[in-house]
């Protein structure tokens, strides 16, 4: 019989104030930060993902923060790994482990497991591969729209590497990998976990989303997108694609103006702000925060739930 490996999850929109929750959790309960933010993993791109300074970063113990170039592949499947080991390492510690980020999807690969998808044909495969090179990614979404809406549903129209999944998946099996997940859902938890949201009314959260990308631009975020094209990174890798560097770059292309960057920018990051504010509010087993405040009741809450134990 063994504990079961506890860990609090600080969760929320875009800038809704994650970092410095769980900077301040990390402190009170002695505990370490992995970071589950799928872009902060990039070295040289701070401005854009938000990176905790290196002032902040020097408060706690960070993890998974500048491990990779920004031309390097990472997944889920390499956050789970990762951060399985960490997990492992802390726990033996007897660190409090706290989780702090964005991006859902690590984290629910993390909790449920890595969902096994069968294996693709090299036909399929390059099937997908090639309507996406010689059509593009609208092709592909409305090619997903006919033969699996509900797939399509959930993704955005621009995300090509989980449209190309998903159209693999029905191409080869016939199957939704939206059913499948659903199946996978019923798996038994790997860790026992408690989320902490910051929860903001949505207009003020839009209006922090809006002021960041201004305070990014002011900063230096086209700066910093000029020097990683000057370094030889390009446009066409995933990094460069995302929300921020994605407008930037193609302000210095002068396809657009500045004006037109700082838009696009923002409402890109409103607009995911919005699928992760539905993403939370299916979890019930949720602790809801006053904005970012975390109050002294908020605190005990968290160390109750850390210091327990439930044996298997």
């Amino acid at each position: 019989m063994k504990d079961t490996v506890r860990i609090a999850v600080v969760v929320g929109p875009t800038a809704a104030g994650k970092t410095e929750i769980g900077i301040k959790l990390a402190q009170e309960l002695e505990g370490e930060i992995i970071s589950v933010d799928s872009m902060q993993i990039y070295r040289w791109m701070n401005i854009g993902t938000a990176k905790p300074t290196p002032e902040l970063l020097s408060l706690v113990p960070h993890h998974l923060i500048d491990i990779l170039n920004p031309d390097e592949i990472y997944n889920a499947g390499r956050f789970v790994a990762d951060a399985d080991g960490i997990i492992k390492k802390l726990s033996q510690e007897k660190k409090t482990i706290i989780l702090v980020g964005g991006t859902n999807l690590y984290i629910r690969a993390l909790i449920n497991g890595i969902i096994e998808v069968p294996e693709i044909s090299e036909e399929v495969r390059s099937s997908v591969r090639s309507l996406a090179a010689e059509s593009g990614v609208c092709a592909c979404y409305e090619k997903l729209k006919t033969l699996d809406p509900k797939s399509a549903e959930k993704l955005h129209p621009n995300d090509i590497s989980r449209i190309s999944r998903a159209l693999e998946v029905i191409l080869e099996t016939g199957t939704s990998i939206q059913e499948m997940q659903s199946h996978h859902g019923f798996r038994q938890k790997r860790y026992i976990v408690k989320y902490i949201c910051a929860t903001w009314p949505r207009e003020e959260i839009y209006d922090r989303i809006n002021r960041r990308v201004h305070l990014m631009v002011d900063e230096g975020l086209i700066e910093e997108t000029q020097k990683l094209l000057e370094m030889g990174y390009t446009e066409d890798l995933p990094s460069l694609n995302s929300i921020g560097y994605r407008q930037t770059v193609a302000y210095l292309k002068q396809q657009i103006t500045k004006d037109e960057m700082i838009a696009d920018i923002q409402q890109k990051s409103r607009r995911y702000a919005k699928k992760q504010l539905t993403w939370y509010k299916k979890h019930n087993q949720v602790h809801q925060l006053e904005r970012n405040n975390l109050s002294k009741s908020d605190l005990a809450a968290v160390r109750e739930f850390m210091n327990h134990r439930l044996f298997q």
